[in-house]
């Protein structure tokens, strides 16, 4: 029932998958997505940057059952993890990705601020 509406990009170079379903993974800025949360938990760059912590916090009450760890690795980070939520469903365009995992980034995803998310092929 809660919404959120993001620019996003396609990114062909962006191979992050679920590990139990291999289905692509979309990554958010997290602080842009404050609306799919309860405002007493709703997520900072701070408390996303210790994802663990964060799942601690945010795996009980209504969030109980969407929230799990994400391993990822990217340039400069052999094996981090991300803090990533069950979507009920998204979209990007006219694509409908259906539920998928939702992972949140701590930091922005560009300098010029032209995408706060981003999704592989």
């Amino acid at each position: 029932e809660k919404k959120a509406m993001l620019t996003a990009l396609v990114d062909t170079g962006n191979t992050l998958t679920a590990p139990a379903t291999n289905r692509p993974v979309m990554v958010a800025e997290g602080e842009k997505l404050a609306a799919l949360f309860p405002v007493d938990i709703a997520p900072d760059p701070a408390t996303l940057a210790d994802p663990v912590s964060a799942l601690e916090r945010m795996a009980v009450g209504p969030l109980r059952g969407r929230c799990r760890l994400l391993p990822y690795r990217a340039v400069g980070v052999e094996c981090g993890m991300l803090l990533a939520l069950r979507l009920d469903g998204a979209k990007v365009g006219t694509e409908d990705y259906g539920k998928l995992l939702l992972a949140l980034s701590p930091t922005p995803l560009t300098d010029g601020g032209g995408y706060s998310a981003l999704i592989g092929t």
